[in-house]
Formats: C-alpha cells, structure tokens, sequence
C-alpha cells in the first residue's frame, strides 16, 4: 500500500530535481504536483527539517540539497560530471603527481563528488562528500567566476567570509578582486586560504548552456606545489575545458585543450582545432572583455 505522504513527498523532490539551480516557489511547487499551497509548504517544511531542501532566504524559492547525492554515493560513477570527468582525473593526478578534485556548487558550499589521492607520504584532509565554504577554496572561487554577475552578487550578500587561516580573504572588495583575476586567469588560486599548509588550483567546467556544471582542482602541500601554481592552473583549466567539451559545452564557448605533459594541446585532440578566441580562457561566460593580468 502506498503511503500519501511519502508520495506528495517524492513527488517535490522530483519536481525540484527537475528544476534550475535557482529553483522555484511554492506556488510553482503545488502547481506542478497537482496540490494546495498549504499542503505543499507544510511537506517542504518536513524536507527542510530533513535537510533534502533549503530554502534561498532573500528569493524564498526551494531547491535541492547534497543530501540527495550523497544517499546515492554507491551509484555515483553512473553520474555525467563524475563518469566523464574521471579519466581525465586520473591523468592529471598521474602527470602532476598531486591529489585532484571534483566539486559542485552546493549553496554557499562546495561539495566534494570525487577526489584521486597522488601516490605520496604527505596528503591534504578532503574526502568525498565533504563541503568546504566557497570563498576559501579554488573550487569556490572558481564556480563563482563562472556565475553570472547578478547571482554572484546575490551569493556575497549571503556569505560570511570567515577566516580558515590567517591568508583567508575576509573581505567583500578583496574578494572581489580576487574573482575578476580568476575570470582573467582562467582558473583560481588557494594560497593557504583553506588549509594552512595547502595550496589548490582549480577551474569551473562550462556545461552546455553556458554554465557551470562543478570545477576541478590540484592541490598540494604548499611547499611542494608553490612554484609550480601558475603551471598547474593552465593545465587545470585545460583539462576543465575538455571535460566541457565532452558533456557538449559548445567548443567555441570554452577553447577546450587536451594537453601532454608540457601544457600544450596534443596533435589531433578535439581541442587542438579550436582556435584562440577573445574570451575563450576566461571562466566567466557572462563576462565580456576582461582586462589582462596575473593574480
């Protein structure tokens, strides 16, 4: 016998699922279920509680939460971003000899999907379905260039910039200038800001439709990766827009580049037909022409 409740339940969850990152209000909720408004407020209330929904305090629309993903853990692999990006994982966890991640956007959270251990004594404490803030760490920085500008700023007005370690950027207009040299970069850079004795580069992966599907990242003891941040950033931000290019992202949109073991696009890779395009290394779709600099 079928339990109602369960069923108007799993019913929100799905239409939520289906829904955009922004998600959608009550009204748009009991209308595509079939249900009154009270009804459904008082499930997403259980759901809330439950924490399989959160509720965006300044828009008050409702969208999922990991939770969901991490009941699923066991079929993971079968997800796109995990299943596509893994190979390429894998080969830049072997080239670099560095620990690689894979992160979504969850809220003001990154949420850790994947993560391939370099084969060395020393490793940095991140486990998959593990969330980190998304100021303190390249993924975050990352997946923010990558929003466009308005949800973006949306997002600072929510966040608390609190201090990991005393390199942590803690306020609003150092941050924000930390954004713009990632979307001129093409990647972003954790200088000790997470852990205080790691180091991370990572870049966003530009799905189809021009935004981001989650990011990718190197890290390392600092000591052992500080002189190399420049180098693992274009060859993060290499690998991020092949991954792209493999989900379908338009090529054009992301300049995808498969690169060998010196940073260039290998001979009669996809990437390596694509010509150069203004734009094309930045993380920003929804950014136009920005200036030139290192950060």
């Amino acid at each position: 016998m079928v339990t109602r409740t369960l069923t108007r339940g799993l019913s929100i969850l799905e239409t939520l699922a289906a829904a955009d990152e922004l998600g959608l209000g009550p009204s748009a909720i009991a209308a595509a279920v079939v249900l009154d408004k009270a009804t459904v407020t008082r499930l997403l209330r259980t759901l809330i509680e439950t924490g399989y929904v959160i509720q965006d305090p300044v828009t008050r629309r409702y969208r999922l939460t990991g939770k969901i993903l991490r009941l699923a853990q066991g079929i993971a692999r079968s997800l796109d971003l995990q299943r596509v990006a893994r190979p390429h994982l894998k080969a830049l966890r072997d080239r670099l000899g560095e620990t690689v991640h894979l992160g979504v956007m969850e809220d003001l959270a990154v949420y850790y999907v994947d993560k391939l251990e370099a084969d060395n004594s020393i490793q940095l404490v991140t486990a998959v379905g593990q969330t980190m803030p998304l100021h303190s760490t390249a993924l975050g920085k990352a997946m923010l260039a990558a929003l466009p500008e308005d949800e973006r700023e949306a997002k600072y007005r929510r966040m608390d910039f609190a201090a990991r370690t005393d390199r942590t950027i803690c306020t609003l207009a150092e941050f924000r200038e930390e954004i713009r040299r990632t979307q001129v970069r093409g990647y972003a850079i954790d200088d000790r800001e997470n852990q205080p004795l790691g180091a991370c580069v990572a870049a966003a992966i530009i799905a189809a439709g021009g935004r981001a599907a989650g990011a990718m990242s190197v890290s390392g003891p600092h000591f052992r990766v500080q002189d190399h941040l420049d180098e693992f950033g274009e060859q993060v931000r290499a690998t991020a827009a092949q991954i792209a290019w493999e989900l379908g992202s338009d090529p054009v949109r992301v300049g995808p580049r498969a690169v060998d073991g010196t940073g260039t696009p290998e001979s009669g890779s996809p990437g390596a037909e694509v010509p150069d395009r203004p734009g094309s290394r930045g993380l920003n779709p929804h950014a136009a022409n920005p200036e030139s600099s290192r950060g």
